[in-house]
């Protein structure tokens, strides 16, 4: 069974986004042209085209410089949207849910306007016969930026004193920690002694200047005593505006803090310079050094050479230092102050750092030793693309089979949007360019027993070693007796419902998922009781498992989403893009997984999740089973496209 949705997550609600820019002219739509800067009020009737599908539409032509980055809006209050392009070389650009923003039935297409300057435009409606009014706009796609800059600074005297807190409003950088500023004029020479204190929060205080100058801190070890306080001892190299950045050390910490400056008149040597005197290094390039008593030291007597790159977030990196002579030491430094120290790598005493970068800017790289005064000669490298994840992943063809039902043509209730469910997934993965031409969608009357078993049979003898095997299913879920499976604590099977009525039970899907020889197979459902597949399904390497509730527990409608299921709608925008953390352009295992349970939580009334019960009436609350298997965090799942939309063929 799969139960209606009755109580829906407080302050959310599916009422459609108003389109994301602000527009000079607004004027009535009719079929002809769409120029960019204006929005268009138009509305789907009976009387309109209608295409394939059965949806109406309108059709517009855009008009453009070649070259240009354009963005197209379709959004409606009364219909679910989408969005169609089509470009004079024949290529289909298709957008249903507008992947910038989740959990959205607007439709945005990002393009790059082709050498004929002209493109076909298409306002339709996702659902076959769907009617009403809608706005669909162009603009530039550079005037969409998100503008993530800090706030102004506020100004400080040196021999000041400041109380401020740092507060949930407060400007976040890319790393999620608040951040408050503070800027004057220094002179050259000028000796300053800056401190941080806070009872609230774990302090980081930085120091920043031109040409790369950062001085950073985050305990004070002049103290004399272990403390979480700061202090930024520096000589300013030349005149000019100096920044002073006032954080935490910990991710969303808040608090009251005090920031005290002044004149360093105690001859206390200064703290290290974070960047500065750095050799650029280039990605690609390797420099063989030698560590030698002339280079600059820790304060802990250790000698070292810096290094600087520029990186951007979401980029994947890979930094070596390897010696014979010494056992190394790594430091890597952010744009934003945050370090990282790499000791040993593995069974070994050289140092590696494979990360993907947080945010962009230049960052540097310390290479010291792990001992103090110790030299020799030692090898640098940087490049591009970690061990699991290189620079520039192909994309996996996803061979699926998405099952939605929500007309059961009277063998079992009826249920809401659960078609869609597997409908915009299987749009989703196709706008993604990933989807292969061999998979099948199946929906409501369609979606027989036998129809399902061809189906898997079909597609899951095409996946080979590279691809991926995806089983959708958002539908009706049961559970019956059987009281000769040992495997079955309960002594109960889990059986998906089929639109004819006829279940297939967690034995049988076993048995034919023991047939799928892709890389990745993957199995989604969203049904009652679907957590019991995960016992007898998630048995081999390279399986990885999402339910939508544990085996003995409903699964409710997600009504307030416009979803037959939570999980079908998170998983939907997680694939598409938003599960994507690091701003890589690509979509992991790991943050699939991580996106998907945050999503689920947020639905959460504090410690209680959706109110479910058991079949035997018992009240709990759903919550999500996953199984990742042997699949590792690293593993790519999806590669987004620069291209977002491409869909096979034209209409």
């Amino acid at each position: 069974m799969k139960t209606k949705s009755k109580f829906a997550a407080a302050g959310l609600g599916i009422a459609a986004v108003a389109l994301a820019f602000a527009l000079p002219t607004q004027s009535q739509a009719q079929d002809g042209d769409l120029a960019i800067g204006r929005t268009l009020e138009g509305e789907l009737t009976t009387g309109d085209s209608v295409d394939g599908d059965k949806q109406y539409y309108d059709e517009f032509r855009l008009r453009a410089d070649p070259g240009a980055q354009v963005s197209l809006l379709l959004s409606s209050d009364d219909f679910d949207t989408e969005l169609r392009i089509a470009m004079p070389d024949g290529t289909t650009l298709s957008n249903d849910d507008d992947h910038v923003a989740s959990e959205t039935t607007n439709s945005r297409l990002d393009i790059v306007m082709p050498a004929e300057g002209v493109v076909r435009v298409r306002a339709r409606s996702f659902r076959a016969a769907a009617t009403g009014s809608y706005q669909l706009g162009a603009v530039s796609t550079d005037s969409l930026a998100i503008e993530a800059d800090a706030p102004e600074a506020a100004s400080i005297g040196i021999g000041q004193t400041r109380e401020g807190e740092l507060a949930e409003s407060d400007y976040q950088n890319a790393r999620g920690r608040h951040v408050d500023y503070y800027e004057f004029e220094g002179t050259a020479g000028q000796r300053l002694d800056l401190h941080l204190n806070s009872r609230g929060f774990d302090t980081v205080l930085a120091l920043e200047g031109a040409d790369g100058f950062v001085v950073r801190n985050d305990d004070d070890a002049t103290a004399g005593e272990q403390t979480l306080n700061s202090r930024v001892v520096a000589t300013l190299p030349e005149a000019g505006t100096y920044r002073i950045l006032v954080t935490s050390y910990g991710t969303g910490e808040t608090g009251a803090y005090t920031l005290a400056t002044a004149i360093n008149r105690n001859g206390d040597a200064d703290t290290e310079q974070t960047a500065g005197n750095a050799e650029p290094l280039q990605f690609g390039q390797a420099i063989t050094a030698e560590l030698g008593k002339d280079d600059d030291t820790l304060a802990t007597g250790e000698y070292l050479q810096r290094y600087s790159f520029e990186g951007h977030r979401g980029q994947p990196v890979t930094i070596d230092l390897s010696s014979e002579d010494f056992d190394t030491y790594l430091i890597l430094r952010s744009p934003g102050g945050e370090q990282e120290d790499i000791d040993d790598t593995g069974d070994s005493l050289n140092s590696r750092y494979e990360r993907v970068l947080a945010e962009d800017g230049l960052y540097t790289v310390t290479a010291t030793s792990y001992a103090p005064g110790a030299t020799g000669a030692f090898r640098l490298a940087l490049s591009e693309g970690t061990t699991r994840i290189p620079a520039e992943p192909e994309a996996r063809q996803v061979f699926a089979i998405t099952v939605g039902i929500a007309d059961y043509g009277g063998n079992s209730s009826n249920l809401t949007n659960t078609d869609t469910d597997a409908a915009k997934l299987y749009r989703k993965l196709e706008e993604l360019g990933v989807l292969h031409e061999e998979s099948i969608l199946l929906t409501n009357q369609d979606a027989s027993i036998d129809e399902f078993r061809t189906a898997f049979r079909r597609v899951a003898a095409q996946a080979g070693p590279d691809d991926i095997f995806l089983f959708f299913f958002s539908g009706h879920g049961n559970q019956i007796e059987d009281a000769t499976d040992t495997g079955e604590l309960d002594r109960r099977d889990e059986t998906l419902v089929f639109a004819d009525g006829e279940e297939l039970t967690d034995d049988e899907l076993a048995r034919m998922f023991a047939e799928v020889h892709a890389g990745t197979a993957m199995i989604v459902l969203d049904s009652c009781f679907s957590g019991g597949f995960e016992r007898d399904v998630i048995t081999r390497p390279g399986m990885m498992g999402l339910f939508s509730s544990e085996e003995d527990l409903t699964s409710l409608v997600a009504s307030e989403f416009s979803a037959g299921g939570y999980l079908a709608r998170f998983f939907s925008d997680a694939v598409g893009g938003q599960a994507d953390d690091n701003g890589d352009h690509n979509v992991t295992a790991g943050e699939l997984v991580s996106y998907i349970r945050y999503r689920f939580r947020e639905q959460c009334n504090g410690r209680n999740c959706i109110e479910a019960e058991t079949g035997d009436a018992q009240r709990n609350h759903q919550e999500l089973v996953v199984q990742r298997g042997s699949v590792q965090v690293d593993d790519i799942l999806v590669v987004l496209p620069e291209q977002y939309g491409v869909v096979r063929g034209t209409r």
